[in-house]
């Protein structure tokens, strides 16, 4: 008798305990290693690191137009990685099409999802944003179930989310 495959779902690799972000640490979530480690296939990703970034890196934020936004430097606005965050989207994201879900990193400017604050002129003109790369996935990838750390936080969403993801593994 085989065992049974488990639904793959994409997780920031931050989320996993991965020491990739920014300042070379990581924000593991709990309800991530410890529940959805059992329930589901994760497969970490890390659109900086992987798209050529450092750890650790100089902080990036998303600034400009909200239509465009662009990703560079928070300490440095003349730092702009753009151009190899779109590169990466536009050869990672295809690659991911076996996933039947995606849990991302809230706030930040490659994986926030509505949640990446936008900066016009030094100001935060915005908090709803998506990040790139979470951008670039819904958009590739719009039936995709969807979810940050902190919706992981209302059991609603949370339940919601696993059943969305188990239906999508199934088909």
């Amino acid at each position: 008798m085989s065992k049974p495959v488990k639904p793959m779902v994409g997780v920031s690799r931050c989320l996993l305990g991965g020491a990739v972000r920014y300042d070379g640490a990581s924000r593991p979530c709990v309800i991530v290693i410890e529940q959805f480690s059992k329930l589901f296939d994760l497969i970490p990703v890390c659109p900086e690191v992987e798209a050529g970034l450092t750890t650790p890196r100089p902080p990036v934020q998303l600034t400009g137009n909200p239509q465009q936004p662009r990703m560079t430097g928070r300490d440095n606005p003349e730092l702009d990685v753009t151009g190899a965050m779109l590169a990466y989207c536009d050869k990672r994201i295809p690659q991911l099409n076996r996933l039947s879900g995606f849990i991302f990193k809230n706030r930040s400017p490659s994986c926030g999802l509505g949640s990446a604050p936008l900066f016009v002129d030094g100001e935060c003109a915005s908090e709803t944003m998506d990040g790139l790369f979470a951008a670039a996935l819904r958009r590739r990838y719009p039936q995709l179930p969807v979810i940050d750390e902190l919706g992981l936080l209302n059991s609603t969403r949370r339940k919601n989310f696993i059943s969305k993801v188990t239906a999508a593994g199934r088909l």
